[in-house]
């Protein structure tokens, strides 16, 4: 039975039956999804059986991801953990409590990536379990090729520079992808995205397709330093439960050719804070765009150069790639349409942008290689330039936000063409606006609308309060009756308490979605007895009486406001 699976497996990887796959038994096998008693045999069957192609295997973070099929012939990828070596100085105990922390940092690893999971730009996972008796993965196989592998094949010239329209094309879905980590819960941040992290579909649209269209079907991978975050109040209390950042510090690293200085020093103030912001996937992100645009990575020295000038002479100088990246700025970007470039050789490799040039050419009477259409292509490229600059400050809160970066990415791409001919009639261009401080302009907007709704529903409360207090009133359920003068502290409670409540429950929960749910139920549930209670109740002034409605009716509207 398990040769005939092995060669269906076999011959689904073009391969001799039992010629380079290992049987991998996937025990204990949980699955990524909610199921029903139904489903999940067959469920089962699909993963816990697979044939692993080692051929295929490659390292990501602190495991190694495998090719395998299962017996129907579907391809998935195996994600094994390494456990560390033992040192020959380390006793029992010493050993097996590092080797409970690798386990723990990627069980970590996966909850972060099922968080993902059903995102478009993420692989989809399937399970976990073990596989001799060491942590698995089950997840999608990604068919298609890294950055890395790419950059090559789309570089059009001899320095691996990519056209500055299809580096921002790229840019633009690679940002897009950020903005879709805000969608679930506080938020995600992926702390290692570099080109090898990155890969490019090519199971729906092949390569030249995507080229073509001027969209990629782009997918981050290997979520090893990947991080959920936290809600605000649990960030800057100090009382709470140790991050997950400090606790696997050593093993959640960065590749530093990309990352901010944040992510390479363990000796700052806040640094948990720090390493709880989109800000560190910003600067990776565009540091794997000036690679694309520049051919070399920011701080990198480009070959041919002789690395004497500029924050270049500073890489020896430095030891520490923190302290370079903290005190010198990096390299303003050289892109392929740089002084002493052949045009001709390059648009040949650069369709888009051949055409946008050869039309506005044609109209000026240009020469297709003339200097001034090459000055005023690079022209046109510094808006990308200034966009991923931007992006690469040492301090984070001066870094724009994802959707800013974004949106200025596709400002630039849908305009190319159009600023290419404003360029060469010397007119402004169209912009490519970014508010880097977008982020801190939300945050006082929210803090000011929060601050004014709860000045106004302490306002209402306090008036209500007094409107009622001293008022003569009579309550009647069935046979209990009460009358009296109703004191100020109870039509304030009554007031307050409901929305009291509805904070404090939103506060608890672990995410925005849930907070608000769980907020407005308590809301409600707190708020119902009150108007049961008011219905129930006669006041000798039906003033007092139309008030008070109104008053609940404010207060529930307030702290919903403030719920959201």
């Amino acid at each position: 039975m398990t040769n005939d699976l092995a060669s269906a497996a076999a011959q689904s990887l073009n391969r001799d039956p039992m010629v380079g796959l290992r049987l991998a038994r996937v025990d204990g096998f949980e699955p990524a999804v909610a199921l029903g008693t139904d489903e999940l045999p067959a469920y089962l069957r699909r993963f816990t059986m697979l044939f692993a192609d080692d051929a295929t295997m490659r390292r990501g973070g602190i495991g190694r991801v495998t090719r395998a099929v299962n017996a129907q012939g579907e391809a998935v990828a195996l994600k094994q953990l390494i456990l560390p070596t033992r040192d020959e100085f380390d006793d029992d105990v010493a050993h097996e409590a590092l080797v409970t922390k690798f386990k723990a940092a990627f069980r970590e690893e996966y909850e972060c990536h099922r968080a993902l999971s059903g995102l478009k730009g993420f692989p989809r996972l399937y399970g976990w379990g073990e596989v001799d008796g060491v942590p698995a993965i089950v997840m999608e196989w990604v068919e298609g090729e890294t950055l890395a592998r790419l950059r090559p094949r789309l570089a059009v010239d001899d320095a691996g520079r990519l056209s500055p329209l299809v580096a921002a094309r790229l840019g633009r879905d690679l940002f897009d992808l950020l903005c879709r980590m805000s969608l679930v819960g506080e938020g995600f941040v992926h702390r290692d995205i570099s080109p090898a992290n990155i890969m490019v579909r090519t199971a729906r649209l092949p390569l030249d397709r995507q080229l073509a269209e001027g969209t990629f079907d782009l997918c981050l991978i290997d979520f090893g330093s990947s991080l959920a975050l936290e809600p605000a109040s649990a960030v800057a209390g100090t009382g709470g439960r140790e991050s997950f950042t400090e606790r696997y510090a050593t093993l959640r690293r960065a590749t530093v050719a990309y990352a901010p200085p944040e992510m390479l020093t363990d000796d700052i103030a806040d640094l948990r804070v720090l390493r709880m912001s989109p800000a560190i996937d910003v600067y990776a992100a565009a540091s794997t765009v000036y690679e694309l645009i520049a051919g070399v990575a920011p701080y990198e020295v480009a070959p041919g150069t002789s690395g004497t000038s500029g924050s270049r002479k500073k890489t020896r100088d430095i030891a520490s790639p923190y302290r370079l990246k903290m005190d010198t700025l990096p390299d303003y970007p050289v892109g392929a349409h740089a002084p002493g470039c052949d045009l001709t050789q390059l648009l040949r490799r650069e369709p888009d942008v051949a055409l946008a040039a050869a039309e506005q050419a044609q109209q000026l009477g240009l020469d297709p290689n003339s200097e001034d259409l090459r000055d005023a292509l690079a022209f046109v490229d510094a808006q990308l330039f200034d966009v991923v600059m931007a992006c690469l400050s040492c301090n984070q809160g001066d870094r724009p936000e994802p959707a800013a970066v974004e949106a200025a990415l596709t400002t630039f791409c849908d305009h190319y063409a159009q600023n290419v001919g404003r360029s060469l009639r010397g007119e402004p261009l169209t912009p490519c606006p970014m508010d880097a401080s977008g982020r801190v302009v939300r945050r006082a907007a929210m803090i000011g609308a929060a601050s004014a709704c709860g000045l106004v529903w302490a306002v209402v409360v306090v008036s209500a309060a007094l409107l009622a207090s001293g008022a003569r009133a009579t309550v009647a359920v069935g046979y209990i009756s009460w009358s009296g003068t109703l004191p100020g502290i109870v039509a304030a409670l009554a007031l307050a308490l409901p929305g009291m409540a509805g904070i404090a429950a939103g506060a608890m929960a672990h995410d925005r979605r849930t907070g608000f749910l769980h907020g407005v139920l308590a809301l409600s549930a707190c708020e119902v007895p009150v108007l049961i209670a008011v219905a129930c109740t006669v006041f000798s002034q039906r003033a007092v009486a139309s008030g008070f409605v109104a008053a609940l009716i404010a207060t529930y509207a307030l702290v919903w406001f403030l719920l959201i």
